[in-house]
């Protein structure tokens, strides 16, 4: 389990971009921004889809990892650019 700072450092790196831009990350990449070591990367992925399952993210496999310039195959995440509708 993601300590509650380690937490709180995923959503800062995640938002840290424009607010009119996405800025999209693969798993390694947002884990070495956050410091997360690779012990705990099923922690990250479990934060990650707690968050996607609120609205708070968005996931896809494959594309363009912002955070190191390259194309991948694997899963990337992104914030939300704008809130969920609300039910």
């Amino acid at each position: 389990m993601l300590s509650r700072a380690q937490e709180a450092r995923v959503l800062e790196v995640l938002r840290d971009c424009p607010s009119d831009a996405i800025r999209t990350y693969c798993l390694e990449h947002l884990a070495a921004a956050v410091k997360i070591l690779p012990t705990h990367a099923a922690d990250l992925i479990t934060f990650l889809q707690a968050m996607r399952a609120t609205g708070d993210c968005e996931a896809q496999y494959g594309g363009f990892c912002d955070a190191d310039g390259h194309d991948t195959e694997d899963l990337l995440v992104w914030i939300n650019v704008t809130p969920p509708a609300l039910p």
